[in-house]
């Protein structure tokens, strides 16, 4: 980005531009780490007998992973209601 593009936008324009800019590195990284733990993962699995093998995620499991497994029923049901509301009223 030049100085031009800079001071043309809305705070809200960069705000939007850096986290964009964040969330593509973050996955450039993420991306990295899964070929890093594959490519273990393989060369881990040529040693073993046949009958035992290993998978990638019992290698290790990243905290994104983690992340996305767990489930928030609560706050999903207090969505849905909240949601229904609106359709009510607006109606």
């Amino acid at each position: 980005m030049n100085v031009n593009d800079f001071y043309d936008m809305l705070p809200r324009e960069f705000w939007n531009k850096m986290q964009g800019f964040h969330e593509l590195e973050n996955m450039r990284q993420r991306s990295d780490w899964e070929r890093t733990r594959w490519s273990t993962c393989l060369l881990l699995n040529i040693q073993l007998p046949k009958n035992k093998s290993i998978k990638p995620t019992d290698l290790i499991q990243f905290e994104w992973e983690k992340e996305a497994s767990k489930i928030d029923f609560k706050e999903l049901k207090r969505k849905a209601e909240y949601f229904k509301k609106l359709e009510e009223h607006g109606k």
